[in-house]
């Protein structure tokens, strides 16, 4: 479905990622899963705090890096687009880590794809994180969708949103805020949520969303009630 949306209230945090394939094929692969998945993840909203952590689907888990903040906005956002090249990596990666026998790794890549429709579905893993309360990280209140400037500009929203599972009680946690002289660091609760995006890999016209003329993938978290608190991330996917 397509939509408009109001102005932005905090700027949009860029990564180049380069061309991408519209038909999701591989290419050669030299780069460590690790440094994919950093290079394709990218920090906005409220602003991140250090090094965060992540996991999606049946297994597959990354670190993260730091981000900006921005005040008046709730949400720590990381968000992760998953192309090809990086979904290959994981597979050989956690079949590596997990010492699979071949039948295993067959059935790991078929679980995955059986759960997220890769073929059919842009990927984008999503954590978000709040000191907020929170209420904030209930999906109902945002208007999620991407923005994919080729031609024209072209807004697309999530055919799907799959919630995963947290581990190690990560959803609420003390962690140092700030610090207060004389007081040592004051805490405060960090709520949390990760889920995995499914964007439609083609139009209603059935043409490719990343088509070869694709510049950037925005990925935008506007609010219900307010279409001026806003946090975009974008992917520049051709300069």
């Amino acid at each position: 479905m397509l939509f408009l949306a109001g102005c932005a209230s905090v700027p949009s945090y860029q990564k180049y990622v380069g061309p991408v394939s519209a038909s999701g094929g591989t290419g050669p692969n030299r780069e460590t899963f690790q440094t994919l998945w950093e290079d394709r993840t990218v920090y906005f909203g409220r602003g991140t705090s250090g090094r965060g952590s992540g996991i999606f689907g049946t297994g597959f888990s990354a670190l993260g890096g730091p981000g900006a903040s921005a005040a008046g906005f709730p949400l720590d956002i990381a968000a992760t687009f998953m192309d090809s090249l990086l979904l290959e990596a994981g597979f050989k990666h956690y079949s590596s880590l997990l010492e699979m026998s071949p039948q295993e790794q067959a059935d790991f890549r078929e679980a995955y794809q059986r759960r997220y429709d890769p073929a059919h579905h842009i990927l984008i893993w999503c954590r978000l994180r709040t000191t907020w309360a929170e209420l904030h990280l209930n999906l109902d209140r945002w208007n999620i969708f991407i923005e994919v400037q080729d031609d024209e500009l072209n807004q697309y929203e999530p055919v799907e949103i799959l919630e995963e599972q947290q581990i190690a009680r990560p959803a609420m946690m003390e962690v140092p805020f700030e610090f207060e002289p004389g007081q040592g660091p004051a805490r405060r609760q960090v709520h949390q949520k990760s889920m995995m995006l499914c964007f439609p890999r083609r139009d209603l016209l059935n043409n490719p969303v990343l088509s070869s003329k694709a510049k950037t993938l925005k990925l935008v978290f506007q609010e219900n009630t307010d279409q001026k608190t806003k946090a975009e991330g974008t992917w520049v996917l051709r300069k």
